[in-house]
């Protein structure tokens, strides 16, 4: 007699997963919204996966909501409104499947989504599981989107991932500006790992500028501008922070825990969308 064929997995007691991701968690509050979801890029199609980070597009009926990935896909200067339209994460829900994948594997994990112009929910304030791409978090630790890849130092990252801990490359800070005053956008520096979207941050900086252009061969340009003038001198010694991950507002990670298939569970403390 042969041996029974199994279909399931081994669980560890030690290593429970914490399941799929855009799972809302039964513990605390869970505040979530309804709307459209309505992709801004004309090229790729980009749907709003369960569990994707979420950003808020307002108009006079609203709003619709976009994900991240297309958001910045759709506009480099979208990059600095990612963390003041933030509007949360996609919910995980049952739809009807209309078509089903040929050749499904057991232990790979197929995640859902809303389709362009479908509706669809969004979890503003409480806690859900999602994937997370980068990162070994502590509890409370800040969560992050991508918004610059770094395929070259951090390979295997796309726009749009949940990601903590950020590496040197992706999140740093460097001096050697030369004098600027106030008012200007064009700033030189001998600049490492510097790509146009990455957002920017230091004296005088607005919240939201990011790189809009280098001179010379992007990750070593000689010069720089800006997507907003600067409000204060800059100096050599002026320490500017260059990221390609921006911080989500009132988001951490509930637990350190991350389980086998790189899900971990985050919590939204305050709602950022209306």
């Amino acid at each position: 007699m042969s041996n029974p064929v199994s279909f399931g997995q081994v669980i560890s007691p030690l290593g429970v997963n914490l399941g799929f991701p855009g799972t809302i968690s039964r513990v605390g509050e869970r505040v979530v919204a309804a709307r459209e979801f309505v992709q801004q890029s004309v090229s790729g199609t980009f749907n709003l996966n369960f569990g994707d980070p979420a950003v808020t597009i307002p108009n006079a009926t609203g709003g619709y909501w976009d994900s991240v990935a297309d958001f910045v896909n759709a506009a480099v200067s979208n990059i600095g409104l990612v963390a003041s339209q933030f509007a949360g994460a996609a919910v995980r829900e049952v739809q009807t499947q209309l078509t089903y994948p040929a050749g499904q594997t057991p232990g790979i994990l197929q995640v859902g989504y809303y389709a362009p112009n479908s509706m669809a929910e969004v979890l503003e304030r409480g806690s859900m599981t999602v994937l997370l791409t980068v990162g070994a978090p502590n509890a409370e630790a800040q969560v992050y989107t991508r918004v610059v890849q770094n395929l070259t130092n951090v390979p295997g990252t796309t726009i749009g991932d949940w990601e903590t801990n950020p590496a040197a490359t992706d999140l740093f800070t460097l001096t050697g500006v030369t004098g600027v005053a106030a008012g200007q956008t064009a700033l030189t520096l001998t600049a490492t790992n510097v790509y146009v979207g990455q957002v920017v941050s230091g004296p005088g900086i607005v919240p939201g500028t990011y790189v809009v252009s280098g001179t010379g061969t992007a990750g070593s340009y000689s010069a720089i501008v800006l997507s907003q003038a600067i409000t204060t001198a800059l100096t050599s010694t002026s320490p500017l922070t260059f990221s390609n991950l921006v911080a989500l507002p009132n988001v951490v990670t509930r637990t350190g825990y991350v389980d086998a298939n790189n899900m971990v569970e985050i919590t939204i403390k305050n709602r950022n969308a209306a």
